[in-house]
């Protein structure tokens, strides 16, 4: 795998001029491939803002990129052989100003709605579905009175076909089928 590393390392660093917003879904792909390669057990899942930047087609802005997955030793001990450096639980590539957190080992969604995207170097990015990102942005909404995210519930929502009985089948008590409600009321309305 020696070999293979210094491959990785090599696409790595082609990546260094990119815009970030195409930069974050390469470098995910490469980290995914290796990571996966290398440990056939382990699925890296994007969740987190990136998976917001690719469904909103990059108008969502994000400087790391949050997978789910299991073994997370495993996976940051690959990210450091291919040039990561460990800070604390998270970890970092200075030369594309990347930062990679594993921020749990269980999706909060559906893993047979986890989509796979192809990226430009021909590697498979594990998505978090739109449905159940669009959940925790309600849930950041709700919860946290994070105001903004009705503005990317709104994005997602106009940039893909999302299923609105799995949604509902996901939010936890009535508050948060409210402001669904709401929502959904609201863009039936103004779509009239």
């Amino acid at each position: 795998m020696e070999n293979k590393t210094e491959q990785y390392r090599e696409k790595l660093a082609k990546l260094k001029d990119l815009p970030l917003v195409e930069k974050n879904i390469r470098v995910a792909g490469i980290v995914t491939e290796y990571v996966e390669r290398k440990h056939p057990k382990i699925q890296l899942i994007v969740v987190g803002g990136l998976s917001v930047e690719y469904y909103t087609t990059g108008q969502y802005a994000t400087v790391d990129i949050d997978f789910v997955a299991t073994s997370h030793e495993q996976i940051m001990e690959s990210l450091v052989e291919l040039g990561f450096e460990r800070q604390g639980k998270d970890s970092y590539l200075k030369e594309l100003q990347v930062s990679v957190e594993i921020p749990d080992n269980h999706l909060e969604g559906s893993y047979e709605k986890v989509r796979d995207v192809l990226t430009d170097d021909g590697c498979i990015v594990h998505m978090i579905s739109p449905e159940d990102i669009f959940c925790d942005r309600l849930r950041a909404l709700v919860h946290w009175k994070e105001k903004e995210q009705l503005k990317w519930m709104t994005k997602l929502y106009e940039g893909n076909e999302l299923d609105q009985d799995y949604i509902y089948s996901r939010l936890i008590g009535i508050k948060e089928k409210e402001v669904a409600d709401v929502f959904f009321n609201t863009i039936k309305e103004q779509n009239k």
